[in-house]
């Protein structure tokens, strides 16, 4: 075979440039040499490129005081419910206002301070025992780390998901390094790509188990289903992998038993330590059902959100090239954009002989079947998916053809923000933004610029970051109060932005007049009302639902209806000849 036929197929494509010029042998061959397989200088660059990053974020967080805490998102209200030797360990709480219940990273972050889960308090002090709980092999990792001392555990627990991106990084340049300048290109998207992000600034258990499972199906048989163990007491769903160190040819009797051995090997240590869950905590250890529907509604659900965003929303279209990377609501547009390329892609082009494949195909209907909750924080879903993306990046760099840059760039449009946000959101002088206006006065005149609207009964504090503030209805049953100081009568118009975590009915009356009925699902609903009157003094606006109050998420222990934001109050002066309105 030639080199030009054993030369990826990208490099091919420029190989026969080079005999249109004048050169000499010795160059024509090193450039064919470089063309044909990118050196290992270039990995170790964009490696290095890399780890930079990572290490920047780490000096910038670094507290003398709290160390790298900071890393792991802990909030207010879960160090208070803590049990005692964490509430009395040093460490960095996040006083930015909707962090103040913090991040998942925290719960397995208490966990490893008491491994065996011998606190009676652990049952209060997470938000989840038994779900949490699942996940030990990281807290232990720490504990053992730590030596057992509770501020270096936290710290070591704080840095385990970069400690494990220095393996990915070298498993990453075997995996691509074969194939060209394609693989180059998909090698430099995996290192930083969302998936690996979220999971890094908040200390999560997908980018180590994800990590675990990719070194499982590298080293294939007994020994790859030993580490697949270890991925799956790290998360559940790692052993999803088993499909990648599974046979799929004759002799079948062989290779069924050969199967099933590695089956065992993998799932019976998790299932030890469920069995010693149930019988330390003696609670039922959920299904983690919560996150999952009907495939594809919790897309449409964000699809949804962003449509309401975009035409009620704060995105400034007519600059919409500085807010492609900046904006969050586009992002999210970018990542379902991104991840839909990469499922449709790994699912038109079936490679079966390939391992990676296997396992990625297997987590695209899980990743379509990830629901609403999920959604709320789009980066929540690009863990998930992390399986999919190594897959679609590999197979792309495998077999490269002429329409392989449109590949690229959709399935991988969502990276640069993420690298962008990680960077920013950890800055070591981050100060929390003031709480913005609560509502705005839509076409004030002299005459109406006075009003004044309050949040009455059955609110929450206002919460807020960045960009927006909005508060929960926490009754079945709130009011605003709307205040006109003037003499003479003026009609209204409400509108706002209501979001729910469940579908749920809603019912808006003013002096007893329904002004608003219909259903808030959910994803993000346009809540306008009808005109109504404004007498001189103060009108109650009565907002009710009837279905009962639910939790936000599993972080939140609180009970709620929905999530009132961006609430305008449009005036009116009536015409002379008075108003028949309500």
């Amino acid at each position: 075979m030639s080199e030009n036929e054993s030369a990826p197929r990208l490099a091919r494509l420029w190989l026969p440039t080079l005999d249109r010029f004048s050169l000499t042998a010795r160059v024509q061959e090193t450039l064919k040499r470089i063309f044909a397989r990118p050196p290992l200088w270039l990995f170790v660059l964009l490696g290095a490129a890399a780890l930079a990053v990572l290490v920047s974020i780490g000096v910038r967080v670094y507290s003398p005081t709290y160390g790298l805490t900071r890393l792991i998102v802990i909030g207010s209200e879960f160090n208070r419910r803590g049990i005692a030797v964490y509430q009395a360990t040093p460490k960095y709480i996040d006083p930015y206002p909707p962090h103040r219940w913090g991040f998942d990273g925290q719960q397995y972050a208490q966990i490893a301070l008491d491994p065996l889960l011998r606190d009676p308090r652990i049952k209060t002090a997470i938000d989840n025992p038994p779900y949490r709980a699942r996940r030990i092999l990281l807290p232990v990792l720490a504990w053992l780390g730590g030596l057992g001392r509770p501020f270096w555990i936290l710290n070591v627990y704080a840095t385990l998901n970069f400690v494990f991106w220095f393996g990915f990084a070298v498993m990453m340049t075997f995996l691509f390094r074969p194939h060209g300048w394609a693989g180059l290109a998909g090698f430099a998207a995996m290192l930083l790509t969302c998936g690996v992000i979220e999971s890094m600034w908040a200390s999560l258990t997908d980018f180590p188990g994800f990590n675990l499972m990719t070194l499982a199906v590298l080293a294939g048989g007994s020994g790859g289903a030993g580490v697949l163990a270890l991925a799956a007491l790290t998360r559940e769903t790692s052993l999803f992998g088993l499909v990648g160190l599974w046979d799929f040819k004759p002799p079948w009797r062989e290779t069924i038993r050969r199967n099933l051995r590695l089956s065992l090997i993998a799932a019976v240590p998790m299932g030890l330590w469920f069995a010693y869950l149930a019988w330390r905590l003696h609670m039922a250890s959920p299904v983690d059902a919560d996150n999952l529907d009907w495939p594809l509604r919790g897309i449409m659900g964000k699809l949804g959100e962003f449509s309401v965003v975009a035409v009620h929303g704060h995105i400034r279209w007519h600059r919409w090239y500085l807010e492609l990377y900046k904006n969050p609501e586009l992002h999210a547009l970018l990542t379902i954009i991104a991840l839909l390329t990469q499922c449709i892609y790994v699912v038109t082009h079936r490679v079966w002989e390939n391992r990676f494949w296997r396992i990625g195909m297997l987590f695209v209907p899980f990743f379509l079947c990830i629901g609403a909750p999920a959604w709320e924080s789009h980066f929540t879903v690009t863990r998930h998916a992390l399986p999919i993306t190594l897959a679609f990046n590999l197979l792309l760099a495998i077999r490269p053809g002429r329409a392989w840059v449109v590949w690229f760039l959709l399935g991988n449009s969502f990276v640069p923000y993420g690298i962008y946000q990680f960077y920013n959101y950890l800055g070591a002088n981050r100060v929390s933004p003031p709480p913005p206006a609560e509502y705005q006065l839509v076409n004030p005149s002299s005459q109406t610029a006075a009003v004044a609207v309050r949040f009455d009964q059955g609110w929450s504090d206002l919460e807020w970051n960045g960009r927006q503030g909005w508060r929960w209805v926490t009754q079945p049953e709130a009011n605003v109060l709307i205040t006109n100081p003037a003499q003479q009568p003026l009609e209204a118009e409400l509108s706002f932005v209501a979001h729910s975590v469940t579908p749920r009915s809603l019912e808006i009356k003013v002096r007893g007049i329904r002004v608003w009925a219909g259903s808030v699902a959910g994803a993000a609903v346009i809540v306008r009302t009808s005109r109504f009157l404004l007498p001189p003094g103060a009108t109650r606006v009565n907002l009710r639902t009837a279905e009962p109050l639910t939790r936000p998420d599993l972080t939140d222990d609180r009970l709620v209806s929905f999530r009132l934001q961006n609430l305008q109050l449009r005036l009116i002066a009536p015409p002379a000849g008075g108003t028949t309105l309500p």
